[in-house]
């Protein structure tokens, strides 16, 4: 009974012409927000997902755009080199004119997936771990086996804890969670590192698209087949960054050679 009271007490004390005005200046806020942001360089967008996903630059911009600092502290910290265990649960917090406005909370630990593991084109002769064969979205065969230097993504690991305690605290400002999320903002940007990194050019030639009219090409036999979709999928936002790479880098090769690839004008004018 005392807590419908005290219900009810909160609920007489409102004014609710004030909370109409807070609603729609909340509203106007996100709408601020949304015009300002570039998609795929503030916010980005994965198929599936019902909402984008708010980047670090377009949260770094909300805060200058309402005049907010973050501060961080840690809440909890393991660094264990000896067995390679490194966890950080870090606290942001968003001020005001020295008044907090909004805090968030993130963690990052070396046993997820995207850093305990890597995938490498062949076993190395000196690994004794568990190993896992995978073809991955573009055709190729690689192999999934422990990272064997965890300890050098020390710094990563606590940079992506503090990204997500940030990302957290900026989605409560003007209800800015309603407009993003964050749940997948970090995985796009490792899963691109770890594919460019080793990404050779007999590689690039011979990904295949998971896609459109072209689906289970290498991207070799559709740069000779029709390089205007070549150049579409290239100029396209929402291609694979890989994809991207992989275009280009075939390219720069062909360049090298001196070679043309053919656009279906040009292989109409050939036949």
């Amino acid at each position: 009974m005392s807590n419908e009271i005290n219900a009810l007490s909160i609920i007489e004390t409102v004014e609710i012409d004030n909370i109409a005005n807070t609603m729609a200046k909340i509203q106007q806020m996100q709408n601020v927000v949304q015009k300002t942001l570039k998609k795929g360089h503030d916010f980005g967008e994965v198929p599936g997902t019902s909402k984008p996903t708010l980047l670090k630059p377009g949260g770094e911009k909300i805060c200058m755009l309402f005049g907010l600092n973050p501060e961080y502290e840690f809440l909890q910290t393991t660094e264990d080199y000896d067995k390679e265990f490194f966890s950080y649960n870090i606290r942001c917090t968003l001020f005001r004119n020295g008044q907090p406005v909004a805090q968030g909370v993130g963690s990052c630990n070396s046993k997820e997936k995207k850093y305990r593991y890597i995938n490498v084109d062949n076993i190395p002769d000196s690994y004794i771990g568990q190993s896992e064969k995978i073809t991955d979205k573009y055709g190729r065969v690689r192999y999934k086996i422990n990272n064997p230097d965890i300890c050098s993504l020390v710094n990563t690991i606590l940079k992506m804890a503090k990204k997500r305690a940030f990302i957290d605290a900026v989605l409560q400002v003007a209800s800015l969670s309603e407009v993003f999320t964050q749940d997948i903002e970090d995985m796009g940007d490792f899963m691109q590192q770890e594919q460019d990194a080793t990404l050779t050019i007999e590689q690039a030639k011979n990904l295949k698209l998971s896609f459109g009219k072209y689906k289970g090409t290498t991207l070799i036999d559709l740069v000779h087949k029709d390089g205007n979709y070549c150049d579409w999928l290239y100029n396209n936002d929402k291609t694979d960054p890989i994809i991207k790479k992989a275009l280009n880098m075939i390219l720069e090769d062909a360049n090298k050679q001196s070679l043309q690839f053919p656009t279906e004008e040009n292989t109409e004018k050939q036949e």
